[in-house]
């Protein structure tokens, strides 16, 4: 409804086109769903389908398709580490930099300030995909470091500026990948049991017990 109100505000029209007809409701939400992908996949409009329980994974090349249903995936039992998963569905883009890669990871997130302090990676992951992985070396609360936001464009409100952020010193040196970051990196999480609300895109993952472990 922003989309068709910033188009009217504008002092345009928005033309109803019929792409098709005789269509059953369930026809029409796969077409939808379908044109919606294919909008977005040539021209990043950021179209979206809000009826609950009709939205679709996005149009992806069939390089990508691959990359992600071929990848092999992680399991519980793979787990060593306490790691923060992130999703970046919105805000990963096809071939990025991975400076910005990096910065999309770490941007401002509202979390527990204690609880990630405790983790010892963050995963970037993409419908998924585990498409970055780092070792966070410091914490900060957005209003205590500005100078260092992952973007000098933020702007910080009374309901940001308690969001956190991290920095990987050895990722901004130019270390190399660590054994467990080289481990992580390419796997698919879609096996595992967390929580991937799209309302949330925040979860951990820890280590299973010893005593759970069945190898």
């Amino acid at each position: 409804m922003k989309t068709i109100a910033d188009i009217k505000n504008a002092g345009l029209e928005v033309e109803k086109i019929i792409i098709n007809s005789n269509l059953t409701e369930e026809e029409a939400f796969a077409a939808e769903a379908s044109l919606i992908n294919a909008f977005n996949y040539v021209s990043d409009a950021g179209l979206t389908n809000i009826v609950a329980g009709h939205h679709s994974a996005e149009a992806l090349s069939v390089d990508e398709y691959e990359r992600i249903n071929g990848a092999a995936p992680l399991e519980e039992k793979d787990i060593r580490h306490k790691i923060l998963v992130i999703k970046i569905n919105r805000l990963y883009q096809r071939g990025m930099d991975e400076k910005v890669l990096y910065d999309a990871v770490r941007c401002v997130w509202r979390a527990s300030k204690e609880k990630v302090r405790t983790v010892e990676y963050v995963f970037g992951v993409y419908n998924s995909l585990i498409v970055a992985v780092y070792k966070p070396s410091e914490w900060f609360v957005c209003k205590e470091a500005k100078d260092r936001l992952p973007r000098q464009d933020i702007v910080l409100t009374p309901k940001t500026e308690n969001r956190l952020f991290f920095v990987d010193e050895r990722y901004e040196q130019g270390f190399p990948s660590d054994e467990n970051e080289s481990f992580y990196i390419g796997k698919s999480i879609a096996g595992l049991k967390l929580n991937q609300s799209a309302q949330n895109p925040i979860t951990y993952l820890y280590p299973l017990e010893k005593d759970k472990i069945h190898i």
